[in-house]
């Protein structure tokens, strides 16, 4: 009887292991896609850029682009903005909706389509996206974020996708296409990805010399010249940039990553050696899963994923910014492990269970962590929307609870941002104030910055939506007198 109760309780035991080992990664996915829903929803997209861009596509009423070999980029986030303007659409909330949209669903789309040409390989992708892309993710409009993701439908879809079918040549070429002016990384994610392309083709024919694969060919050969071209105009923009000071920034801003990391960085460089160790060695992956191991994890786990909760005042947005380089430095570092399951699965097959575990693990609360620094976003928006509604005419930034907020930077790397950011996140369509940063409207200095909020005559033109400036000139006059 006794004997009875303790081979029930070891079921009972194993029973949560159980579940997680066949669920945890859609779990995980589950609360990416929570996050991703957040998102949208908080309108996060409008961070930094994002209400520049999006005050542009609604003054122009159609696709704008601010440099040339980024432009597929811009097109792909504008895009759902762009068809709702064009459906006659002028409710500005919808409209930020639709914006949030073509910001936010590239990555899970990708993914969808990773799941789908490799199931068993999945847990890869999901690995690229947690340790690159969420690191990089708080300002939503970022060609690398597009450029990171193509690469991996791209490299999915040309060492899994066997044999090459329709929908995966698609998805092939769709990805090949995007790449071609997406971002400056483009130039060498994309030269790997050619090698591999043309690779394949000789593999094939190899293989089976007989088989007439001239659609799988055509299709690899059409992708690897696409990648080639990539590559081309990626080396034309590094040589010749359009921006260079945001060239600079990128440079300085990778090399700053050696000293100073972030929260979210560091701990997925903690996981990803853990990761390594479960990997190379069996003893390792027991040590790790022992209940004592196990119970430090989940309370480590816990506060690296609601750390924005716990200490707001460290939220500073602005370090995944600089994280950019991780779109390109990331799917890089896992090109060698992708080969290995490609061309030599023996030496990763019975660890390869550990790892998607610790893959679902890493998603999981890499999205926690975007959820909770959403949720503060959320907040710092409804503090903003009742600063507008209270003052009228220029709200100086530094007398307002934003000054250290999650909207934008402590170091004011988007103050020139401000100004847009109260217009399209204004809670009515008669604007009478706009939150300004003292640095951008002191005559002293000269910064760059969309218009002016102090000069009537240079404010966007947004009647076509019922924007209506008519009280916040009226303050600018008196302000003036």
């Amino acid at each position: 009887m006794e004997m009875a109760l303790d081979i029930t309780d070891q079921k009972r035991l194993s029973r949560p292991r159980q579940f997680f080992l066949q669920r945890g990664m859609l779990m995980a996915c589950f609360i990416f896609g929570i996050s991703t829903l957040l998102e949208i929803l908080f309108c996060r997209c409008l961070y930094a850029d994002g209400s520049h861009e999006f005050i542009r596509v609604l003054e122009a009423q159609n696709f704008v682009s601010l440099m040339w070999s980024r432009h597929f980029a811009f097109y792909i986030y504008e895009f759902p903005l762009v068809l709702t303007i064009k459906s006659g659409v002028t409710n500005m909330g919808l409209l930020r909706l639709a914006f949030g949209l073509g910001c936010y669903l590239p990555w899970p789309a990708i993914l969808a389509c990773c799941y789908w040409m490799s199931p068993k390989h999945f847990w890869l992708a999901v690995v690229g996206c947690a340790a690159g892309f969420l690191n990089a993710a708080f300002m939503a409009v970022g060609e690398h974020i597009l450029a990171h993701a193509f690469f991996w439908s791209s490299l999915f879809a040309i060492l899994f996708a066997r044999p090459l079918k329709p929908s995966a040549a698609v998805i092939l070429l769709i990805s090949a296409t995007g790449f071609l002016f997406s971002y400056e990384s483009q130039l060498f994610l994309c030269l790997p990805l050619a090698a591999l392309s043309l690779w394949r083709i000789a593999e094939e024919r190899m293989v089976k010399p007989r088989e007439n694969k001239f659609f799988q060919w055509s299709i690899l050969l059409a992708a690897a010249g696409l990648f080639l071209a990539a590559s081309g105009i990626g080396l034309y923009a590094v040589l010749k940039p359009e921006i260079p000071v945001n060239f600079g920034g990128f440079r300085a801003n990778a090399e700053s990553l050696l000293w100073h990391k972030g929260w979210t960085l560091t701990w997925t460089i903690i996981w990803a050696c853990l990761m390594l160790g479960a990997w190379l060695s069996e003893n390792f992956w027991k040590i790790i899963t022992s209940r004592a191991a196990i119970i430090i994890q989940i309370i480590a786990l816990a506060i690296w994923g609601m750390w924005p909760l716990l200490r707001p005042d460290q939220l500073d947005t602005a370090r995944e910014y600089d994280n950019r380089i991780l779109d390109l430095l990331v799917p890089l570092l896992l090109l060698p492990v992708a080969l290995i399951l490609r061309y030599r699965p023996a030496w990763i097959a019975s660890k390869e269970k550990y790892l998607a575990q610790m893959a679902a693990i890493l998603l999981a609360v890499q999205s926690l962590w975007q959820i909770c620094a959403s949720w503060q976003w959320h907040k710092d928006v409804g503090r903003l929307q009742t600063l507008l509604s209270a003052n009228a005419g220029p709200i100086l930034l530094r007398s307002t609870v934003l000054a250290r907020s999650s909207m934008e930077s402590w170091r004011a790397d988007f103050d020139w941002s401000w100004p847009c950011l109260s217009i399209a996140l204004n809670p009515s369509k008669n604007i009478k104030s706009l939150v300004c940063s003292e640095f951008y409207i002191n005559p002293r200095y000269h910064f760059w910055q969309p218009f002016d909020p102090l000069d009537a005559k240079t404010l966007p033109a947004l009647q076509h939506y019922g924007i209506d400036f008519t009280e916040y000139k009226s303050a600018i006059i008196s302000h003036e007198q």
